[in-house]
């Protein structure tokens, strides 16, 4: 016996086809079968497919032809099916046909409107196709059949779960200048198994100027994770912090291609956000940290100073030259390296600024399970107002803290 339409509400049947129920012996009322596609979507590379349909008969009925065809149906329809261009005669074989997505024609010709004008220039769409069977028993069944052509590749980030899946997005627009640290994407092709992927490659573009280069080393044509950050900066000629680099993956099968691209930003290092503090001989300590005085890394030193406090890995270089509110950490490295590094500060006038730098231990595991790494803070102090009392002198100061990647 052959096999029975059991996945009827998946798929329209139009016209020809009597309701079926949902028992297993579904029997054809007015037609001999019916032929339904089994995929409704390739990649822009799978243009030499043989795309398989079930074909569904009832006893004592065959097959005898499967004919695909452009559906030059209007919208709205007056009529869902109207026969255009034949595209393929399928192949029949053992309740299957098949026709090749090769007689589909150009892959790169879907209309794209853009301001009102539509071009043939698409590289993804719709073929709208309809599909007319022939039985055994004389009769015929016809149904339309939307077949997407989208993208062969995507980018994948992971997600809630840790999983991989796809996106329209790279995950990553900015990578922090002169950052060791990984900064992966993650690429996957999209074709169907039975497309041979030629090459993966990869390629780069500075400062949006169009012209693109090839990435060093070669890429699997397969899916995979790549670390942007592993490409040295002289790759692209150099890199200044704020510079743009577009990366652009081609995946190529045969003679079609297709690919993604991502712009991502060589950030400045800067600061944190600011904050105030003060500090004084009734609260003669003060933590960078904690922003309080409950911990101490600094105490106060008269007149109007402070130093650092016992056990406290910080030194200070005064500079003022150096412009609290504009300054990166690089500027602020700078002025660090090229002035003399003191544990001790008095006589701070309103307007001095100050750059240190603090290591501090940090646990970079868990509270059972720690992992305490040194890590070097690169702060900027400028001192606010100081005030004189009877018996006592008070410091206040804004500043702000990062970590300088290198």
């Amino acid at each position: 016996m052959k096999k029975y339409i059991k996945q009827i509400a998946a798929f329209a049947f139009i016209a020809t086809l009597a309701s079926c129920s949902a028992d297993d012996n579904m029997e054809f009322a007015t037609t001999g079968g019916n032929a339904v596609p089994t995929t409704t979507s390739i990649s822009r590379l799978d243009n030499n497919y043989n795309l398989p349909l079930n074909t569904y008969t009832k006893e004592g009925v065959t097959v005898t032809k499967v004919e695909i065809f452009k559906n030059a149906a209007k919208t709205p329809p007056t009529d869902p099916i109207v026969f255009g261009d034949k595209v393929a005669d399928a192949t029949l074989s053992e309740g299957k046909a098949t026709f090749n997505t090769s007689t589909l024609g150009s892959f790169d010709k879907f209309p794209v409107t853009e301001g009102g004008v539509t071009t043939l220039t698409g590289k993804t769409g719709t073929f709208e196709l309809a599909i007319l069977a022939t039985y055994s028993d004389g009769t015929t069944s016809r149904a339309p059949f939307s077949l997407v052509v989208g993208k062969a590749i995507t980018w994948q980030v992971v997600n809630a779960d840790g999983d991989l899946v796809n996106s329209t997005t790279s995950g990553i627009s900015s990578i922090k200048f002169n950052d060791p640290a990984a900064y992966e994407v993650h690429i996957a092709p999209l074709t169907k198994t039975a497309t041979t992927i030629t090459s993966i490659v990869g390629q780069w573009s500075k400062n949006s100027t169009g012209t693109f280069t090839n990435l060093p080393g070669t890429l699997p044509a397969t899916k995979q994770t790549i670390d942007l950050n592993s490409y040295p900066y002289s790759t692209y000629g150099g890199i200044v912090a704020g510079d743009k680099i577009t990366y652009k993956f081609i995946i190529t099968s045969g003679t079609q291609t297709d690919e993604i691209t991502t712009t991502v930003t060589f950030a400045d290092q800067v600061f944190g956000a600011s904050h105030n503090g003060n500090i004084s001989d009734s609260e003669s300590t003060f933590s960078f940290k904690t922003g309080d005085h409950e911990a101490s890394e600094i105490d106060f030193v008269s007149p109007f100073g402070f130093a650092t406090s016992e056990g406290v890995s910080i030194d200070f270089v005064k500079d003022n030259t150096v412009n609290y509110s504009t300054a990166n950490l690089f500027a602020a490295e700078n002025a660090y390296n090229a002035g003399t590094k003191v544990t001790s500060l008095t006589n701070l006038a309103v307007g001095d600024v100050i750059v240190y730098k603090i290591t501090r231990s940090v646990n970079f595991g868990t509270e059972s399970d720690p992992d305490f790494q040194d890590v070097l803070y690169t702060g900027i102090i400028k001192i606010t107002d100081k005030v004189q009392g009877t018996t006592s002198q008070e410091l206040k100061f804004s500043y702000k803290e990062g970590v300088l990647a290198d």
